[in-house]
């Protein structure tokens, strides 16, 4: 049984502040054998130091990354730190953190960092969280089918680092230092219990279906229906600028193996290709969407019923919700109102830590039922833990 508390801080500039108001939250009393904690905080608190000293201040492991806004059950906001404790006697928790993350060495660091968590845990891995870093260069289907394979299909639910449109801000952490580009990891072995639930783009807003990929590298699209990617576009009427590329565009990847479409954005254009969130594999089918406000909030109801539900049939000791910053951004300017729309349907009734991402891990089902790990965009991600 794993047992969580959650913190929040709105303190910028000082670090002794800030780390007395999130111990001031957390029941030491109620701590058991095995502890991690989790944070995620505005991209300036690691230069303030506070980042730092909530980190010292917690007698165990964290791991967590920069947020462009997020909160707990008991408050949420932009400029903020949240904080979620991780408390077992029977659930084993083990960290690691990798080197440096490039194009040339994304899946080798990451099995690597995985390997260093694992020999510290004692035990076969029931689940794995995972902080890792937004780059344009790099997407995290990477980490995630690497992370996949050297774990054997374990269980796998995370973020990737944000702090909105300018990537370079953007810090992942580990024990309270914070870097640009690195990976880290927090596995659990024992009875974990994680229940995972998506919701991405409406029926009523797919726009067009029968686009298949003809051709393809990993997460550039190269043809669609035998036709390059511009031309294709130019043919349902999708304008694209001179060079061929285009701000974001909303698509669904049909994998044709039994799970629901992923979400992604179609978001820039290389000599190569089209760049796509997500991996992109020859005979995938593309629906193409609209997404709004409406669609935002529409979906992030559908997803807060399903957890509400869920939780009615059996209770957790607490959720974790990581939207991703896209919804954020359509949002404009009632950018609050997605985590606003979550405090007011979960309210009180479970512990949360609220994140918006630059990329969502999270596995969903397939035609038989077995986890299939994935990495999405413009996705209400959550996970349920008992």
């Amino acid at each position: 049984m794993i047992k969580i508390q959650t913190a929040f801080t709105t303190e910028l500039d000082d670090p002794a502040a800030a780390a007395a108001e999130i111990m001031s939250q957390i029941d030491s009393g109620a701590l058991l054998k095995n502890n991690v904690g989790i944070i995620t905080f505005y991209q300036d608190l690691h230069e303030t130091g506070v980042l730092e000293a909530v980190a010292e201040a917690l007698p165990f492991d964290t791991a967590g990354c920069s947020v462009i806004s997020g909160g707990t059950e008991k408050e949420f906001g932009f400029e903020q730190l949240s904080v979620a404790v991780l408390s077992s006697d029977d659930v084993k928790f083990s960290t690691a953190v990798s080197d440096e993350i490039t194009p040339e060495n994304a899946e080798d660091a990451s099995r690597a960092c995985y390997r260093d968590a694992l020999g510290r845990l004692g035990g076969d891995p029931s689940l794995v969280l995972v902080f890792g870093p937004i780059t344009r260069e790099i997407s995290g289907y990477r980490y995630t089918l690497a992370l996949d394979a050297e774990s054997g299909g374990v269980p796998i639910f995370g973020t990737l680092s944000n702090t909105g449109v300018v990537y370079e801000d953007a810090r992942v952490s580990y024990n309270g230092k914070a870097q640009r580009c690195v990976i880290t990891l927090v596995l659990m072995s024992g009875d974990v219990k994680p229940r995972f639930f998506t919701k991405a783009i409406s029926d009523s807003n797919v726009t067009r279906k029968g686009a298949f990929v003809t051709e393809s590298d990993g997460y550039i699209l190269k043809k669609i229906n035998g036709l390059s990617v511009r031309d294709y576009l130019l043919s349902i009427g999708v304008s694209t600028g001179e060079d061929g590329a285009i701000a974001s565009l909303p698509i669904l990847i049909d994998y044709k193996d039994g799970t629901k479409p992923t979400a992604y954005s179609m978001y820039g254009n290389t000599e190569r290709g089209m760049l796509v969130g997500g991996l992109v594999p020859v005979g995938a089918e593309i629906a193409f969407a609209d997404v709004d406000y409406a669609s935002v909030i529409g979906t992030a109801e559908e997803a807060l019923e399903m957890i509400r539900e869920e939780l009615s049939k059996d209770s957790a000791s607490g959720v974790f919700i990581i939207p991703c910053f896209s919804r954020f951004l359509t949002l404009g300017h009632q950018a609050e109102d997605e985590m606003k729309k979550t405090a007011e349907l979960l309210g009180q009734s479970v512990p949360y830590l609220f994140l918006y991402s630059g990329g969502e891990i999270c596995p969903v089902p397939n035609a038989e039922g077995r986890l299939v790990n994935r990495f999405h965009n413009m996705t209400y991600t959550a996970m349920a833990l008992s």
